[in-house]
């Protein structure tokens, strides 16, 4: 059985709304940078059309934007008019590999960490912009639950929806208050779609819970076979959030009741990484 795991909801990109290029504090390079974020998994090859349609640019400014991006290696010309990302994002996923503190953390944590408990996975997420992101995952392709042999559909670098599942709500609990409170005020009805609350009073009381207990569970929230838990990382001083970190398992693994043994366990990996961030 091939299916979605835990945390694998559709994020929503923020690459689907086009961004408007007279935007107040859009120089120049700001938007030419808007190029790179309409590419997604969904649409790895677009024509010069597609971007001057997209973002509102005419078509020679398109076209500008793209040879300058081509010359720096950031896109590539996939065939007559058609540009996919370039070499030259492999060349800094490589360098990211090797001087990301929270993945060489990552790296050096999580395998004992999912060594643990066999059948699950751990994934450690960062925030980026309003994506969450998987940085590093330990553990099985797979998951069996009551039979099923789930698929874990996660890998670095993919996005999973920033007000749902246990990875996301960890963190967002976490940032500062003024931050939540920008992102209810900009998208409150995706907040209220995801069931975090209504109104400011509700999402701000649904988060402070969140960071009393110090963790999140769900269970069957994306897949009725899969439960997950996860608690914050912190940075070294504990003055901010880092990431999340997040163990998903069988459900018939989870016991509501008596969890306290996989939650310490996952703070006690999120001490480690802290330590380890600079």
């Amino acid at each position: 059985m091939r299916d979605i795991g835990e945390s694998e909801a559709p994020a929503t990109p923020s690459s689907q709304v086009a961004r408007r290029p007279d935007a107040p504090g859009a120089g120049s390079l700001a938007r030419m940078l808007d190029v790179l974020d309409m590419f997604s998994a969904t649409r790895p090859v677009l024509r010069v059309d597609d971007l001057q349609a997209r973002l509102g640019y005419s078509k020679s400014t398109a076209y500008r934007y793209v040879k300058t991006l081509c010359d720096a290696g950031l896109l590539a010309q996939a065939a007559q008019g058609r540009y996919t990302l370039g070499p030259r994002v492999v060349e800094l996923e490589r360098l990211m590999r090797i001087a990301d503190p929270l993945l060489q953390a990552g790296e050096a944590v999580l395998p004992a960490l999912a060594a643990e408990q066999p059948n699950s996975m751990v994934l450690l997420c960062s925030l980026y912009r309003d994506k969450v992101l998987c940085v590093h995952r330990e553990g099985p392709e797979a998951i069996d639950s009551g039979g099923h042999s789930v698929s874990i559909l996660r890998a670095r670098g993919l996005p999973l929806p920033l007000f749902q599942g246990a990875a996301s709500l960890a963190i967002l609990a976490h940032l500062p208050t003024p931050r939540i409170r920008a992102l209810f005020a900009a998208r409150g009805a995706e907040m209220a779609a995801a069931g975090l609350g209504a109104d400011w009073a509700e999402v701000r009381q649904r988060l402070a819970s969140i960071r009393r207990d110090g963790h999140v569970a769900t269970a069957g929230r994306f897949n009725r076979h899969l439960a997950a838990v996860s608690v914050p990382v912190l940075s070294r001083d504990g003055s901010q959030v880092s990431g999340s970190l997040t163990r998903i398992m069988a459900i018939g693994d989870y016991v509501p009741g008596d969890h306290g043994r996989i939650v310490a366990s996952l703070q006690a990996g999120a001490k480690q990484l802290s330590t380890r961030l600079p």
